[in-house]
């Protein structure tokens, strides 16, 4: 049987050049805290859309509107006709699940009026809603405060990171000023996993007579049953007049969750040319530590070791720094990303920081430190051992 060195013979090596030693693990920890967080900023972002995707839902909206729901205007309406005309849509306490909303951007100013000459000016998405949008919005669950009235508005958690403000400017009883009127907050919901929580809601009606519109945004409808969707289509269909086209929730916000797919591909790219440039930097850093050592690892050979004994030391040398450095990544990651979001536009979603993103970023560190031995350990195979000894 092939004589193996000692595990702590690798372990004494790393104490033999600290400054070189905290180098790589510095280096191991910035790759794995940098692939948590690409891989928590990918599945929040994916998650996002999953998360407001309902299987139970449609969305109404204007045929004309390209599916974009700030776009699109269809009859003020139309929940009453959907409610009258189709079978199968669903009822919670008597009430029909059919939400009419107003979705739009505008430029929101903090604090009561008047403001100083220079106040700052917010893009904020804001959704005219009814009551019936609890009925519809599953996700959606007031923590604080209840539902807005005239003069009143509800805010997402995640709103002030989306803003870019303190979470104080939006507690309850602060106001906000868009649409050439002044609201008070009453209310904070989470919507976990959604969009939705860097949304501000306001009263449909007074909203809507604030933007001078006598339409509305989109109609989202819950149904009894998935076979109901067929039945929105026909009414689509008949109703040639209103020009509206239906589309399931859960398709909605998949092409949605495909129309960010290059900024995930970017964030992907990102991760690998800083990956790549760490995995050459300590494939250099261990040959170096093997130039060093020349005359000792020849001198392991001459007594009876074989190449593949002291590559296996290598490599777990390479690997305990690795890991030493990806646990401290981990717990930087955790600490730095945990709770966090990220603004898109005029949106927000948190960043997942879950056991997929911890196994990608400490599986990545630990594969850094086994592909970044490769270089030394072909050295250190091909070494001649006579040349070797002979070394200054």
């Amino acid at each position: 049987m092939a004589r193996r060195l000692p595990f702590d013979y690798a372990v004494r090596n790393l104490g033999r050049r600290p400054l070189r030693t905290t180098i790589t693990v510095l280096s191991s920890a910035l790759v794995a805290a940098l692939l948590v967080a690409t891989a928590a900023f990918v599945r929040g972002l994916d998650s996002t859309f999953a998360g407001a995707a309902q299987e139970d839902t449609a969305i109404v909206l204007s045929s004309v509107a390209e599916r974009d729901v700030v776009r699109s205007t269809v009859n003020a309406g139309l929940p009453e006709l959907l409610a009258a005309s189709v079978p199968g849509i669903k009822h919670i306490g008597g009430v029909p699940a059919l939400s009419g909303e107003i979705h739009m951007g505008t430029s929101l100013r903090v604090g009561a009026a008047p403001g100083a000459p220079n106040e700052a000016v917010y893009a904020a998405f804001v959704r005219g809603v009814t009551e019936r949008a609890f009925l519809v919005h599953e996700a959606v669950t007031l923590i604080e405060g209840r539902a807005p009235r005239t003069g009143e508005v509800i805010v997402g958690r995640l709103v002030a990171q989306q803003l870019g403000v303190d979470e104080d400017a939006l507690l309850l009883g602060r106001k906000l000023r868009f649409e050439s009127a002044e609201f008070e907050i009453v209310g904070r919901f989470a919507a976990p996993g959604t969009t939705i929580e860097s949304e501000i809601w306001a009263p449909l009606a007074e909203l809507r007579g604030l933007t001078k519109r006598d339409d509305t945004s989109v109609v989202f409808a819950r149904v009894e049953t998935p076979g109901a969707f067929g039945d929105l289509e026909i009414f689509a269909q008949r109703r040639l007049d209103l020009e509206l086209v239906v589309i399931p929730s859960a398709t909605y916000y998949r092409e949605l969750a495909d129309y960010f797919r290059p900024i995930r591909a970017m964030a992907w790219a990102m991760a690998a040319l800083i990956v790549a440039g760490a995995l050459f930097g300590g494939a250099n850093t261990l040959n170096a530590a093997v130039q060093d050592r020349l005359r000792e690892l020849a001198a392991l050979r001459a007594i009876g070791y074989s190449g593949y004994a002291l590559v296996r030391s290598l490599a777990q040398e390479s690997v305990v720094l690795a890991a030493g450095g990806g646990v401290l990544g981990l717990a930087l990651a955790r600490m730095l990303l945990a709770g966090g979001a990220v603004r898109i536009a005029m949106s927000a979603f948190t960043l997942r920081v879950d056991a997929v993103s911890i196994l990608v970023g400490f599986g990545g560190a630990l594969c850094l430190g086994l592909l970044g031995t490769a270089p030394a350990a072909v050295r250190v195979m091909r070494m001649p051992i006579a040349a070797a000894l002979k070394e200054p």
